[in-house]
């Protein structure tokens, strides 16, 4: 999965070191419970996300979905474009690859300094700011007279649209209950990894029949559909928040000001400026500290980093090897996004097997990355020795298939162990594993061609698969040794 499955919420720990305090000074300590306001089922008519209909609960589900493609498209639509502003804008191919690292950049980076947002004013707020900015930036990406000046729109694009893929997934556990969150989480899951692998087939039928900067023209016109329909149709759903509505609305009909909600005391206590700063450190020293979580992040990093360098590869491969023209090039990467909707799917059942464990524990939760570390080398051995033109090109989709199982496995795996075995700190925790999955993905386009380019199509390809072949052990390491190893960090959760 990628960066957009991380919804940004206050670290557990944060929120139980936050001192209580009543509104009013008036009121003594032992008094202050009786004024906070509480959804207790009685008086309630701000909690929308009970009075939703499951209809409407699905529409938004669908209307976030939908934006999350459309950001992680992105990221991606500039690899069949490049050919077109390199002659444009007279730069080398390297020069050219920044223009999909820098996005990758900007959302690595984003949610660390802007996820906060969400703490203190909630999601809806959070994916205005988010991507109507994203959309601003845009607009220079699309009409930039220079190569800098694109470059810089598509680094705070991808800064500005992370914060709505930082938020977007807390969107789900807001409106729906642990029975119903599996099939609509699941759509979510999914989203992220059909936007990088449709976006070379979008960008290329336009740059085989448009302008080049159709290519941004037409996903500026899909971001700013895709905002209004979030202002018009989604509802804040973040409790917090919520509970702040109902606490204006019971101090104005008794005129009592005691009665608040805990949101208000994090506002008054802690400003936005220096939760940024807090935020920001927090993952840095997880990454730092704890060495299964910088494994864990190196891994989900690696295969992150394989998907975004083909981006750059596929063009190159199936160009050189199978003679593909540039629309066939942007269906090459249909295989890796089949796989990975068959990956997807398996979610539901692998949240069967961890809910009738009867005990279960944060290790569980590693079937799908055992699974999945020996789908993705199989894969990429595969792709990479099928890769020849006396051979049909079917041999290589179906490796890139295969690669694209594995891949969701492994996120799926990843995130929901990471979720689980760091409890009190899961957010820092998925945000240092977005910052390392960003970077390595940013930097691997740079040199993924030359790779090819000198070691030859199969074994640059093979390359790769050794890479993640080297990585199998550590699922089965962290089954066996997982409790041991939490029970030594500074900030896994064990069950001790």
């Amino acid at each position: 999965m990628s960066e957009s499955m991380v919804s940004y919420l206050p670290d557990e720990a944060d929120i139980q070191s936050i001192s209580r305090h009543s509104i009013s000074q008036n009121v003594s300590i032992d008094d202050e419970k009786k004024y906070e306001v509480v959804f207790d089922g009685k008086d309630d008519q701000e909690n929308i996300n009970e009075s939703m209909s499951l209809t409407r609960k699905w529409f938004i589900s669908f209307i976030l979905s939908c934006t999350s493609i459309c950001v992680t498209m992105l990221s991606s639509c500039w690899s069949m474009a490049s050919e077109h502003i390199i002659n444009h804008f007279g730069i080398s191919r390297e020069v050219s690859i920044l223009g999909i690292s820098l996005y990758i950049f900007g959302v690595g980076f984003g949610p660390l300094f802007l996820s906060p947002i969400s703490e203190f004013y909630g999601r809806k707020l959070t994916y205005i700011f988010g991507l109507s900015l994203c959309c601003v930036f845009q607009i220079l990406t699309a009409f930039s007279p220079n190569f800098g000046g694109l470059l810089f729109g598509r680094f705070c694009s991808g800064f500005f649209g992370s914060a709505f893929l930082s938020v977007a997934g807390g969107t789900f556990t807001d409106q729906f209950n642990k029975e119903e969150i599996g099939a609509p989480l699941t759509l979510f899951s999914i989203s992220p990894f059909l936007g990088p692998s449709l976006g070379p087939l979008i960008s290329a039928v336009i740059n085989e029949n448009l302008y080049w900067r159709w290519t941004f023209y037409i996903m500026l016109i899909y971001s700013t559909v895709m905002l209004l329909l979030i202002l018009v149709f989604v509802p804040e759903t973040y409790v917090p928040v919520l509970l702040i509505k109902k606490a204006k609305r019971k101090r104005a009909e008794t005129g009592d000001d005691n009665y608040y909600a805990p949101l208000e005391i994090m506002q008054r206590e802690q400003s936005v400026f220096s939760a940024v700063l807090f935020s920001a450190k927090r993952p840095f020293m997880l990454l730092i500290q704890d060495r299964m979580m910088a494994v864990l992040c190196f891994y989900s990093g690696l295969l992150l980093a394989i998907l975004y360098l083909f981006f750059v590869a596929f063009p190159y491969i199936f160009d050189k090897v199978f003679q593909f023209s540039k629309i066939g090039q942007g269906l090459s990467f249909l295989g890796m996004m089949v796989g990975m909707i068959i990956g997807g799917a398996t979610a539901p059942k692998f949240q069967s097997i961890y809910n009738s464990s009867g005990k279960p524990r944060s290790e569980l939760r590693l079937y799908p990355l055992m699974v999945g570390s020996i789908f993705s080398p199989i894969g990429l051995f595969i792709f990479a020795w099928t890769c020849f033109s006396k051979l049909h090109w079917i041999g290589s989709m179906v490796g890139t298939a295969i690669f694209g199982i594995g891949i969701s496995l492994i996120f799926q795996g990843i995130f929901g162990y990471t979720a689980d075995a760091y409890r009190l700190y899961s957010a820092s925790a998925m945000a240092c594993n977005s910052l390392v999955r960003s970077v390595m993905s940013g930097v691997f386009p740079l040199f993924g061609l030359q790779m090819y380019e000198a070691c030859g199509v199969n074994w640059g390809g093979s390359i790769l698969a050794f890479a993640t072949l080297a990585m199998i052990p550590f699922p089965f390491l962290f089954y066996k040794y997982g409790e041991t190893l939490r029970n030594k960090s500074p900030y896994a959760w064990s069950m001790d």
